[in-house]
């Protein structure tokens, strides 16, 4: 997993790049916790992802939300959105989808 993180005006963007597994949840939380700021999250590179991925996921948004700072997902490949549909979380994470109103 390749991890480009940039501090924003915004907040923090950061890129990810591979396959978000078990073997690499550790290596994103220590690269983005604590939540503190808005983070914007660009999965374009993220062909995979598996239970571990998706629950790193829920877990970012909700210390986002308690932190009371905004999260966003954006880039998110096609397998990865099947994924998200499949399990419902589509519905509940905050995700960015080009051309279709916030």
């Amino acid at each position: 997993m390749n991890i480009v993180k940039t501090e924003q005006p915004q907040g923090t963007v950061c890129r990810l790049e591979g396959r978000f597994d078990a073997h690499v949840v550790p290596q994103v939380r220590a690269a983005l916790e604590p939540v503190r700021q808005p983070l914007f999250l660009d999965l374009s590179g993220v062909g995979f992802i598996d239970s571990s991925g998706l629950a790193a996921l829920v877990g970012l948004f909700k210390k986002a939300r308690e932190a009371g700072v905004l999260f966003e997902i954006s880039g998110i490949q096609d397998p990865v959105r099947l994924i998200l549909e499949l399990t419902g979380l589509d519905a509940i994470l905050p995700i960015r989808v080009p051309g279709r109103p916030q």
